[in-house]
C-alpha cells in the first residue's frame, strides 16, 4: 500500500509553513513515482516463467487462437479469475505435442499486453504524483499568506483578503485530497497486474508438466 500523508499530518505542517514537497511520497530514484513499492518500468516474462524459453519477439499476433486468448485475459478491467478460466480452456484444447511451443507464445503476449497496460498506468501515476506536489505547494503559499493576516484584523479590506484566502486554501486542500485517494488505489493497480502474470504462468506451467 501506497504511504500517504494522513490529513491531520498535512494540516499540521501546513500551519507550521512546512512545504510538502518532501512530504507527498517516500523518496525514490523517480521524484515522480509516488508508490511505497519500487518502480519496475516494464515486467520480464523470465521472472514468472518456468517452461520452454520464450521467444525474443514473439509472433503471437500471426496465431488467431492464441491472440484472442491473448488479448481476452490480459485487460486489467478482465478479472483475474476469469482470466485464469478463460486461459485454462484455452491451454486444455492445445494439443500436448504443440504445448511446448504454442504456451511460450501465448505467455510472451500476455507479457507484451501487461506490459502495455503498465505503461499507461505508471505514467498516470507520475503525472498524478506530479500534480499532487503542485499543490501541495500552493497550499503552503496560501498558508503563508494566511498567517501574515492575522485572524482579527479589523480592516474590512484586509478581512474580506483574509476570507478569500481561507476560501482558496480550503479548495486546494480538496484537491490534494482528492489526489491522494486516487494516488492512493491507482498505485494497486501495477502489483495486481504483476500478480496477474504468475497467475497466468502457473496456469500455463501447471499443464506443460508429463
Amino acid at each position: 500500500m501506497r504511504v500517504t500523508v494522513p490529513v491531520a499530518l498535512l494540516l499540521t505542517a501546513l500551519i507550521g509553513g512546512a512545504s510538502l514537497t518532501a512530504r507527498a511520497a517516500p523518496p525514490q530514484a523517480d521524484p515522480d513515482w509516488p508508490c511505497h513499492q519500487r518502480l519496475v518500468p516494464e515486467l520480464t516474462g523470465a521472472t514468472y516463467w518456468n517452461g520452454p524459453a520464450l521467444p525474443d519477439q514473439p509472433d503471437w499476433r500471426r496465431d488467431k487462437a492464441v491472440a484472442a486468448v491473448v488479448l481476452a485475459v490480459s485487460p486489467r478491467d478482465v478479472p483475474t479469475e476469469e482470466g485464469e478460466k478463460t486461459l485454462a480452456a484455452f491451454a486444455d484444447k492445445v494439443p500436448k505435442a504443440r504445448r511446448a511451443a504454442v504456451y511460450p507464445k501465448a505467455f510472451a503476449g500476455i507479457v507484451e499486453e501487461v506490459n502495455r497496460q503498465r505503461g499507461d498506468v505508471i505514467a498516470r501515476l507520475k503525472s498524478l504524483a506530479h500534480r499532487q506536489r503542485e499543490v501541495g505547494d500552493l497550499v503552503s503559499q496560501a498558508t503563508n499568506e494566511l498567517q501574515a493576516i492575522p485572524a482579527d484584523v479589523t480592516d474590512p479590506d484586509k478581512r474580506q483578503q483574509r476570507a478569500e484566502i481561507v476560501q482558496r486554501r480550503d479548495y486546494l486542500i480538496r484537491s490534494f485530497e482528492e489526489v491522494e485517494r486516487t494516488l492512493r488505489y491507482t498505485c494497486e493497480v501495477p502489483v495486481d497486474l504483476e500478480a496477474r502474470l504468475g497467475t497466468y504462468a502457473r496456469v500455463l506451467g501447471d499443464r506443460l508438466a508429463p
